[in-house]
């Protein structure tokens, strides 16, 4: 079955724009063309968008996307296995978060403070990865992006994070800043 491109946005949760855009830069190309020149996608597209969705959501920026989906369809099954780890470890991080914003009103109900350690556990799931540092300075570390991080690091927190934003719009960042997140 072929379907219109506001339907494959609707079926997805996306704007319209946003998959002219994954077409644009080769992310999700249409199955065909109306008579009209309209874009009709069937549905192996659509699950190509999942994926794309997929690894979007686990915040992969749409290079490493592009990278991924460009791999020999055998390897299809393997990158589900993977997207499912990815997906039940964030899940994991998601139910421990809520468990320590649930803690606060409790503690405060009955009339007890938290930790330093307990106020600030809610964003244990957040905090690098081991190796990120080093894996990040060998991949971007000649960017602005990650100049400004360095750079944001001697500063206080809000200055650091003006400093680092203000890297980001200043660079034509690549890498893990690219599409919003940081470096």
């Amino acid at each position: 079955m072929d379907y219109r491109v506001g339907e494959v946005a609707a079926f997805a949760g996306i704007t319209v724009r946003t998959v002219h855009h994954y077409d644009e830069i080769g992310l999700l190309s249409p199955s065909g063309r109306s008579a009209a020149g309209y874009r009709r996608y069937r549905d192996a597209d659509l699950d190509r968008l999942q994926r794309v969705l997929l690894y979007r959501e686990l915040g992969l920026p749409l290079e490493t996307i592009a990278t991924l989906l460009s791999a020999p369809e055998a390897e299809a099954d393997a990158h589900l296995r993977w997207q499912r780890e990815l997906l039940v470890a964030k899940a994991d991080r998601v139910t421990r978060m809520v468990a320590a914003v649930d803690r606060v009103p409790e503690a405060r109900a009955m009339g007890s403070a938290l930790t330093p350690e307990e106020k600030f556990e809610v964003f244990g799931g957040f905090r690098e990865p081991e190796g990120y540092p080093e894996e990040a300075a060998q991949r971007w570390g000649d960017t602005p992006g990650m100049a400004a991080r360095h750079a944001a690091r001697g500063q206080g927190r809000m200055g650091g994070s003006r400093a680092a934003t203000q890297g980001c719009r200043q660079s034509r960042c690549e890498g893990p800043c690219a599409d919003g997140g940081g470096p």
